[in-house]
């Protein structure tokens, strides 16, 4: 990477962090939001579990949900296609947003357990790495997601409908089809090879550990969606807005 590509790099993530923190409801829905949900699930359950799934279900937001909308808005307002007439090439675009988007999750996963530890009484992480690891891979492979879903998204007008329905179906289907028992295996299968699944376990897995094997499963998960994901991106992925948008 030339000193040039590093500085336009910076550059971007600087446009990519002014554009998150003038947005106000997003700024809320990533920091605020989570604190909410933590305590009034702390209030009747273990707080260190919740502690992790605060976590995952924060990347999926933030990487996935909040981009998508974000990129069709940022197609249809012809923002994306007067990036490609500047310096900034797609692959440092791409860059720049994987890097601002991190900076955010560091944050808000700093909120959530300082808020955790502090005054829920969440127990510190057993493994930091694990879950250092985990933030890094599940926000480059939600990114590639959110990337995958906006380049089907007609306009940005159809975005929020499209966007929540994946975002609340990778929940659900991550809930309902791996954990009830009364469906078929195949089911199940389905629901133990979402991508959420394997973000929230070695996450928990970074508090009450686990084993190394499943880690690495959990990984090579998420890197199975990420790739699928990219190489959708490659080939459906618009810069300019459809006709009439």
């Amino acid at each position: 990477m030339t000193a040039h590509t590093i500085d336009v790099l910076r550059s971007q993530v600087r446009v990519e962090q002014r554009i998150f923190w003038r947005n106000v409801s997003a700024t809320f829905f990533t920091f605020v939001l989570p604190i909410v949900l933590l305590f009034v699930l702390a209030l009747s359950d273990d707080a260190t579990e919740n502690v992790a799934m605060i976590i995952a279900l924060g990347i999926l937001s933030t990487a996935f949900q909040g981009l998508a909308i974000q990129l069709s808005m940022h197609r249809d307002q012809g923002v994306l296609k007067g990036l490609m007439a500047t310096p900034l090439t797609p692959g440092v675009f791409v860059a720049g947003k994987v890097l601002s988007i991190f900076l955010v999750i560091l944050l808000e996963t700093a909120i959530v357990l300082a808020f955790g530890m502090l005054v829920l009484g969440a127990n510190a992480p057993r493994d930091p790495l694990v879950l250092v690891a985990f933030l890094l891979l599940g926000t480059a492979s939600f990114v590639a997601l959110g990337f995958a879903v906006a380049s089907v998204i007609p306009t940005s007008d159809s975005a929020p409908a499209i966007v929540n329905g994946a975002y609340l179906g990778l929940i659900l289907a991550t809930v309902l089809l791996d954990q009830v028992d009364e469906l078929p295996d195949a089911v199940q299968a389905i629901g133990g090879a979402m991508p959420l699944e394997h973000l929230f376990l070695p996450i928990r897995n970074a508090w009450i550990g686990g084993s190394e094997a499943g880690d690495w499963k959990s990984a090579a998960v998420l890197l199975a969606w990420g790739a699928v994901a990219t190489l959708w991106t490659v080939r459906r992925f618009r810069w300019e807005p459809a006709e009439g948008a």
